[in-house]
């Protein structure tokens, strides 16, 4: 993603399960990914962005790649003022 001029971040966070006595009853792992791009325009309210949260960096990257495809897709697309209103 880099080399197609994404700027990349991955972030590890614990969610910590306690019960009503606070003892510690889970570790959950979260991944997050995210991506961002200057638009092809040079417009920074243009730019690209994607983020996604698993359980596990690889699922993360694999759903911040997808998002980012849509954003390049969504970007590519002729503006419909009438959706605004839809």
């Amino acid at each position: 993603m880099e080399c197609a001029g994404w700027r990349t971040l991955l972030d590890y966070r614990e969610n910590h399960v306690r019960d009503d006595e606070g003892v510690l009853i889970a570790v959950l792992p979260r991944w997050t990914a995210e991506a961002e791009r200057d638009a092809p325009s040079g417009h920074p309210e243009e730019a690209l962005y994607a983020s996604a949260t698993a359980s596990s960096r690889e699922e993360a990257w694999r759903q911040v790649r997808r998002a980012t495809a849509q954003a390049v897709q969504r970007a590519m697309r002729p503006y419909d003022g009438a959706r605004d209103f839809a």
